[in-house]
């Protein structure tokens, strides 16, 4: 299928000039050029999700990873919103609180996204699609978009909306790199094309002629459903973040901000794309292992996600989008990070635990078929008839040793000591005063930790752990900030620190700063789209060797992707 190929180079995210269609496209496979288009596939902005994150922020949802600091644009939304009146902020917490159902934030926050893609353009905010047809966490939701035009309309966020949606055009235009990336790996790994068209859910009855028994009218056929995929911004979300939400026959995957378009979620959300209707016409071979899909289920007992028990087609289509998803990693293919086979097994047994109990079959079956190069199509079903549903039962126990020493790895290199505390240029004192003042910033007391390092710095300016505390506050204190001129001023400031602690570092004693110096320069050049800059802090730091284990990974990581991000 050389067409695949050839999407890989066609990343131009374009509308073709009108004309007049042709009668009939031929086939994929018959096509000298695959676009995106061709494909149904699509970067997008919309509106309606906007001012749903809006809204969801203001009502409490300030989930990062890692406890990080917001974007500057959630700073920004905050600061907008800050005149919102204290009874909106009640409604909008109390709702949010109240739907939450023990889930994580960023997990709650899923179904609102939903909702928003079945809703009308602002200012109405009207759910378009029946009601008995949206998903169940979607229909719980049905009250919020009276409040969500109250916020609209309390808050005047028609005035911010071109602010935020410029914004995340901005954004988009990134995407279609990734994007093409992805897709062109997606089908050139299942060796397939997708469905890009399905059967009308339902045929009109035909009306009798004249009220004549037996004259009935030939009913007007229906137009086939028409199936999309499409890759949005989603700014105003946590760094990092990836929701596909399934809209009637729309695929939306909505990315949070993050320096580069993530590839390794719009391969996922790619893979679901294409793998959902195939797993809807192995209707017969579902149907027959249906009963030993819910016994293996059941022995995961509460652990299990209970959006599996619900359906048999959610749970095989689930479990073969992991797996495939785990194998191209492993073959780097449209990834940008480092990934064996140990984490892919790691992964797939968390995915397992939580009611995916086809993965490790999926796995095996498809590591297989990368040799046989057969269209995924064609072996579906027989992937499906080969399960043998008592060896799924023990996959946990099979891998119970490799699990076990994966995880042992991670636990050693988790709670690997940190680099002994040796300060160069320093006396007794002063050793006392940086150690006090490493205190005080894991305390988050940066301001009474930056007094006491300047004092060390006017004393003893070349002094490396005083450089490097300094820079380290100057960084926290940054993401603090809401004005997007004096946060680069501050983190030019902080990465001016790292650079001056790294070149005061004793060779002998504190190589292990000077690797930590470069890495986090380098990560807030990154952030600062410095990217040649930041390519040289990461150069430095590997030059250094494994002088600190997590700076040189860090290094290493960086270097990678960008590698990746280089390769047609």
């Amino acid at each position: 299928m050389n067409f695949l190929i050839s999407l890989l180079l066609l990343l131009a995210w374009q509308q073709p000039a009108p004309q007049a269609p042709p009668a009939r496209k031929p086939p994929l496979s018959e096509r000298e050029q695959v676009t995106l288009a061709d494909l149904k596939t699509d970067v997008g902005v919309d509106k309606r999700v906007i001012v749903m994150m809006a809204a969801l922020n203001l009502a409490g949802y300030d989930y990062e990873p890692g406890g990080r600091a917001p974007s500057p644009l959630r700073r920004q939304l905050r600061e907008d919103l800050k005149g919102a009146s204290p009874a909106l902020v009640r409604k909008l917490r109390d709702y949010f609180l109240a739907h939450r159902k023990d889930r994580t934030d960023a997990a709650a926050v899923a179904p609102y996204l939903s909702l928003a893609l079945t809703l009308t353009e602002p200012p109405a905010f009207v759910i378009e699609t029946a009601v008995e047809r949206l998903p169940e966490d979607v229909r719980e939701l049905t009250d919020f978009p009276l409040l969500l035009e109250q916020f609209y309309n309390e808050t005047n966020f028609s005035r911010l909306l071109p602010k935020y949606f410029n914004a995340s055009v901005e954004a988009a235009k990134n995407y279609p790199p990734a994007t093409a990336q992805a897709v062109g790996a997606v089908l050139s790994y299942l060796h397939t094309e997708p469905i890009l068209e399905l059967p009308p859910l339902y045929t009109s009855r035909p009306a009798a002629r004249g009220g004549q028994k037996g004259a009935a009218e030939k009913p007007e056929p229906l137009p086939m459903r028409e199936r999309h995929f499409v890759v949005m911004p989603d700014l105003l979300n946590a760094a990092g973040a990836a929701n596909l939400r399934v809209v009637r026959d729309i695929y939306v995957l909505l990315l949070g901000p993050t320096s580069e378009p993530s590839v390794d979620a719009v391969r996922r959300g790619f893979l679901r794309f294409v793998i959902d209707p195939l797993t809807e016409q192995e209707v017969k071979e579902v149907a027959a292992g249906r009963g030993d899909l819910r016994n293996l289920l059941e022995k995961r007992g509460e652990k299990a996600d209970p959006e599996y028990g619900r359906s048999a087609y959610y749970l095989i289509t689930d479990s073969l989008v992991r797996a495939a998803d785990a194998r191209m990693a492993v073959r780097g293919m449209a990834t940008r990070r480092k990934y064996e086979e140990a984490d892919a097994l790691y992964d797939l047994s968390l995915a397992y635990e939580r009611g995916a109990v086809l993965v490790f079959h999926f796995y095996d079956q498809m590591k297989a078929y990368e040799s046989a190069g057969v269209n995924l199509k064609d072996y579906y079903g027989a992937m499906l008839r080969q399960i043998d549903f008592e060896r799924e039962a023990g996959r946990l126990e099979e891998y119970a040793q490799r699990l076990a020493r994966y995880k042992q790895a991670r636990l050693e290199l988790a709670a690997a000591p940190p680099p002994a505390a040796t300060i160069s240029n320093a006396d007794d004192q002063v050793v006392a005063r940086i150690l006090e003042a490493d205190r005080l910033i894991t305390e988050r007391k940066y301001a009474d930790a930056r007094a006491i390092l300047a004092g060390v710095h006017r004393e003893r300016p070349t002094n490396a752990r005083a450089l490097f505390g300094l820079a380290e506050v100057t960084s926290k204190q940054a993401s603090a900030e809401t004005d997007s001129d004096r946060l680069a001023e501050q983190l030019y400031a902080a990465v001016e620190y790292y650079k001056l602690a790294a070149e005061n570092a004793s060779p002998e004693t504190e190589k292990w700063l000077a690797q930590r110096s470069y890495v986090a320069a380098g990560k807030i050049l990154d952030f600062l789209e410095q990217a040649d800059d930041a390519a040289a802090a990461y150069d430095l730091a590997l030059k250094l060797g494994e002088a600190d284990k997590a700076a040189y990974a860090e290094a290493q990581k960086a270097k990678q992707q960008r590698e990746q991000k280089g390769k047609p």
